[in-house]
């Protein structure tokens, strides 16, 4: 038996921060900071018992994601271990087209991407290619911190699928809803494996 803590950190820094010319969105969203309630999110998770019994923690390459690993890390003792593969989705040129523009029509069509973007199915495959290698490595308790619409996209697969009033998904598994469909500041999701095949989904947070 294997059990992964799927974490994302939500609370990013909204403080202007001015990039020289030319560099992407994606590459100002790799190093967006956390906000200070998301350092004092991040230091409260690192304080959680059952964290504690993790043998490794597994990070996204962005800022927000290694700001969060690094507080569970020192205070557990644990490695970092990074993995590109735990990136956010990245959202492409965006044009004339709002943000939430691009959510609604990739939650309808997992294969609806932006010229230069990811669709939630390639974002999905990248997700479950790096869980399989993470099992690979036999440890028992394991931290995962990615991102929000990442790890929406991995559990597109072993979830059901609806949508709520606002026409926003919503992901169950087996009748306890995993995403709602509305903004949390964390996400914090509890998966048992057994012989690398999940046997439950459970959200904490």
């Amino acid at each position: 038996m294997q059990t992964i803590y799927f974490i994302s950190n939500n609370m990013v820094s909204n403080v202007r921060v001015i990039f020289p010319k030319g560099v992407s969105f994606n590459k100002i969203r790799e190093k967006t900071m956390l906000s200070l309630k998301g350092e004092v999110l991040a230091k409260s998770l690192s304080k959680l018992d059952f964290l504690k019994q993790s043998e490794v923690i597994y990070s996204s390459n962005y800022f927000g994601a290694m700001d969060t690993s690094k507080y569970i890390a020192d205070a557990n003792d644990l490695e970092i271990i990074l993995d590109k593969r735990l990136g956010e989705r990245i959202v492409g040129e965006l044009g004339c087209n709002e943000y939430r523009f691009l959510k609604g029509m990739q939650e309808h069509d997992f294969n609806y991407k932006l010229k230069d973007g990811e669709a939630i199915k390639e974002v999905r495959e990248r997700m479950i290619s790096c869980v399989k290698n993470i099992l690979e490595n036999d440890y028992e308790n394991i931290i995962v911190v990615t991102h929000n619409i990442a790890l929406l996209s991995y559990f597109v697969s072993y979830c059901n699928q609806g949508f709520n009033l606002e026409d926003r998904l919503i992901l169950d598994y087996h009748e306890e809803v995993i995403f709602d469909g509305t903004f949390h500041e964390v996400d914090l999701i509890k998966v048992e494996y057994d012989d690398k095949k999940i046997t439950s989904i459970e959200r904490i947070m």
